[in-house]
């Protein structure tokens, strides 16, 4: 069954945002008791970049995009 409206749409995309950050916080929380010698700035810094990769990437595409000259 498709949800056919915004609104439902919106609402999975808010429970599925919401569980992507619980079991992140969750393995936040257990990455010490798995590993002894954490380091923890390694492992914000890690989480750091990877999270930003997505805005460099976004904003590389725009920029190719935007200077490719249209040809019709």
């Amino acid at each position: 069954m498709r949800r056919t409206q915004p609104g439902s749409a919106l609402v999975g995309l808010f429970v599925w945002e919401l569980v992507k950050i619980i079991l992140t916080v969750a393995l936040l929380l257990v990455a010490p008791k798995v590993i002894s010698e954490l380091s923890w700035f390694a492992l914000v810094a890690g989480f750091v970049v990877t999270m930003k990769v997505y805005w460099l990437a976004m904003a590389l595409g725009w920029m190719q995009r935007k200077s490719k000259p249209t040809i019709f």
